[in-house]
């Protein structure tokens, strides 16, 4: 039997030792009394002792080459788990009982019985933890908390992962790059007098330092996290700037200027101001204008999210995840969303659904990068297509609401066509369905644009059908 072996009355665990390992188990075999004479409760035992024997392995060898890497730790971590215990730093083990510090002895011993092996340590609180760098764990945080990355797209990875390097950045600005284990408070207080220093020259607002202050203490509690290390002190605990600037409160709110619905008309529905642009970019566009989507929700759209044959024509707006296991050949596309909220189908109509039939599988050429941007306000600001200097094509959206409004659409309507949050709105918990596709399409048609195809219903026979979809579900409706 594999790894089985009786020596006199008893049965033993014995291995050919691995290669890799001679260096720090020169012995060709692995061998351990496994103190039974019975062959069926040997053979239970089996599997733990080859894996603890491999653990120990591991450990050594990363302890050899250098005690404070990621490697020598991981491989102490695994050797503590084949013994079912976790990583404790010795002020947290000094103040364990009695009872876990002797069991923690005993398997020490047993381990090792001269004590002088960095396993022992191990196994009583002196455990060395990686010496990774603010500036390298920054670098890493898509890999430590890749459940958060795992739906997002190459452009959406790209704008994550520059949260964290713009943070270890001012940290070694104010501070010093230095590994995360030698972070103090003082270096916390440091980095916010620098963040202080910017917003007192107006160059960026509380708000935004706050963030970023906030992103360095996620930081550290991920790094932990990843020891699976559960008690420590967080040096960034606490540390934001208290109060804003006198001038943050009284400026004004920072928003995209609108256009005006003449402008989108004689602009981007029924004209050729556009025709320089590329297809799929002027496409994206008209689709926002009557759409009121985030220009991110329309260019990354997947060719399964677009639904140009259901009963109401609509886009899915939703998270996108991969899944490589069940169809590795798939030509699967990533997709993350800005918050919950965003989750809805927008219908399509007039300009918009004649805009993606052009385009039944999406936009392949700005899908998961940020080219689209550049490429449509550089195009209207060089044609002199914009109403003033300060207008983005991203004021769309809000034009888009403005209409509604307008129009005396419920706020509520608004929300869920827009992908607010209805908490938000209400103040209060949601309870109900949210507004049936065809409802949300005749709210849509309301204010869309007539094109030489097409012409929306009045607002009338809209309010009308939107009555009667209503009173055959059984709501009592105003008279």
């Amino acid at each position: 039997m594999k790894h089985l072996w009786k020596r006199g009355g008893t049965y033993w665990f014995r291995m050919r030792r691995p290669k890799r390992f001679e260096k720090v188990h020169p012995p060709a075999y692995l061998t351990q009394p496994l103190g039974t004479d019975s062959k069926s409760q040997a053979l239970t035992l089996i599997p733990a002792i080859k894996q603890q024997w491999l653990a120990e392995l591991e450990a050594r060898l990363a302890g050899s080459a250098s005690t404070s890497s990621k490697e020598a730790y991981d491989a102490t971590l695994a050797l503590l788990k084949t013994h079912n215990l976790r990583p404790l730093p010795a002020e947290h083990l000094a103040q364990a009982s009695i009872h876990d510090i002797l069991d923690r002895l005993n398997q020490a011993e047993r381990l090792d019985p001269s004590g002088t092996s960095n396993e022992f340590a191990s196994f009583m609180g002196g455990i060395e933890l990686p010496d990774t760098s603010v500036s390298t764990l920054a670098g890493k945080m898509d890999r430590i908390l890749e459940p958060e990355v795992r739906a997002k797209n190459n452009r959406q990875r790209r704008v994550w992962s520059a949260k964290w390097l713009r943070s270890s950045k001012v940290f070694n600005e104010s501070v010093g790059d230095k590994p995360i284990v030698e972070v103090t408070k003082n270096d916390a207080y440091s980095v916010r007098r620098y963040w202080q220093k910017i917003v007192e020259t107006g160059r960026v607002e509380t708000g935004y330092a706050n963030k970023h202050l906030g992103y360095l203490k996620r930081m550290i509690d991920a790094f932990y996290a990843d020891l699976e290390i559960d008690e420590f002190e967080n040096p960034f605990d606490g540390v934001r700037i208290a109060r804003k600037q006198p001038w943050e409160s009284k400026q004004s709110e920072s928003r995209k200027p609108e256009f005006s619905p003449l402008w989108i008309k004689e602009t981007i529905i029924g004209s050729d101001a556009m025709s320089g642009l590329n297809e799929e970019a002027r496409d994206i566009v008209i689709i926002c204008a009557e759409t009121g989507c985030r220009e991110a929700e329309i260019f990354d759209l997947p060719e399964n999210s677009i639904l140009l044959d259901a009963d109401v024509p609509h886009i899915w707006i939703r998270v996108e995840m991969p899944d490589h296991e069940s169809d590795p050949q798939a030509n699967h596309v990533s997709r993350d969303i800005k918050t919950g909220a965003s989750i809805r189908r927008v219908p399509l109509l007039g300009a918009a659904l004649d805009a993606m039939r052009r385009h039944p599988e999406g936009f392949p050429r700005f899908r998961g990068n940020a080219n689209y941007y550049n490429t449509v306000n550089k195009y209207f600001r060089d044609n002199g297509l914009f109403p003033s200097a300060q207008h983005t094509i991203g004021g769309l959206r809000h034009s888009y609401e403005s209409r509604m409004r307008r129009l005396g659409i419920d706020n509520e309507e608004r929300a869920q066509l827009m992908g607010h949050s209805l908490r938000k709105v209400r103040g209060r918990e949601i309870y109900g369905d949210q507004t049936d596709l065809r409802l949300r399409a005749l709210y849509a048609e309301m204010i869309a644009f007539p094109t030489s195809s097409w012409q929306p219903r009045s607002y009338d026979k809209l309010s009308s059908r939107i009555d009667e979809i209503l009173e055959a579900e059984g709501f009592k409706l105003k008279s």
